[in-house]
């Protein structure tokens, strides 16, 4: 399902400035994503795809996505580091420099300095993301009518619900999802008494968090043991609103010198003590995205 882009823009045109700008964003947000777990991963850190990209990003010292600019049509104006006039002008930073590049996609390689497999991951991904803004773009053009039994369930996820507001069509990836109902937020279902030895929270943790046979980590203190510098540092990044435990798991290795051990999916033997430290120091709402990571949100 690709258009061209005289077909996009003219499919574009016809929309209200909400919906544009909403189009507009979810390029943006979905070019960051992909770009931010891409550079994640060739750090050695292994983030589902689904997380924030501002949490990802926590993880990187180098380049950021910041977003792009398309001129309509290719303009002298608006060039790459190389001099080359652009339509689809791509701006990274540098968190550590603070250097600000411009680039056209083609020449991602050339003015970052990354390995070919990123570049192509990272192009890969930009055109999945294209690719979406086509499905929806098409659907709307040949007056896409939603199924209303698609709502019935537990939780409607928050980019769903504002489709549906802004009058735009969803995606056969988030019509699965309901029809799945496999976004949903549970409540909080691990509960430990501080007299719960670590055999025991290891048996209720496993059931609860895992549902692959990778063995849980073990050590002398016990597979649940973190250090109150670890719990503390936990704390802090629920506070100041990082939600996914994943990426709280790699923080902890990053900033705080935790164990870098990992299961043979390439998640962070801490995680499933994280997860178990979240729900007991907390009362949260968990949105669980299958075996790959647990998303809190601390209640009132």
């Amino acid at each position: 399902m690709i258009l061209s882009v005289e077909e996009r823009d003219q499919i574009l045109a016809q929309l209200n400035d909400r919906q544009r700008q909403y189009l507009s964003d979810y390029l943006v947000r979905g070019h960051r994503t992909v770009f931010a777990n891409v550079m994640a991963k060739e750090k050695g850190f292994h983030i589902p795809e689904d997380s924030d990209p501002a949490e990802i990003e926590r993880l990187l010292q180098d380049w950021i996505y910041l977003g792009y600019i398309d001129g309509g049509h290719v303009r002298v104006d608006l060039r790459c580091e190389c001099g080359r006039p652009l339509r689809y002008q791509h701006q990274v930073k540098n968190k550590t420099t603070g250097e600000t590049k411009f680039f056209g996609i083609e020449h991602l390689k050339e003015h970052l300095g990354i390995g070919a497999a990123a570049v192509a991951a990272v192009k890969k991904g930009f055109d999945a993301i294209d690719y979406e803004l086509d499905e929806l773009l098409t659907k709307w053009r040949n007056k896409w009518v939603m199924d209303p039994e698609l709502l019935q369930v537990d939780s409607i996820p928050t980019p769903v619900a504002v489709q549906i507001k802004l009058g735009l069509p969803l995606l056969e990836k988030q019509i699965r999802h309901l029809k799945q109902n496999r976004i949903r937020i549970l409540p909080s279902k691990l509960t430990f008494e501080e007299k719960t030895s670590p055999k025991q929270a290891a048996v209720v943790a496993e059931r609860d968090l895992f549902s692959w046979n990778e063995p849980l980590p073990t050590s002398q203190n016990g597979p649940f043991y973190l250090s109150e510098n670890l719990k503390s540092a936990i704390r802090s990044y629920m506070e100041i609103g990082i939600q996914s435990a994943r990426i709280i798991s790699d923080l902890l290795i990053h900033e705080h010198s935790a164990p870098n051990h990992r299961l043979i999916t390439g998640k962070p033997d801490i995680y499933a003590a994280v997860c178990a430290y979240i729900e007991r120091y907390y009362k949260v709402e968990i949105t669980v995205l299958g075996t790959e990571d647990r998303i809190y949100r601390i209640n009132p």
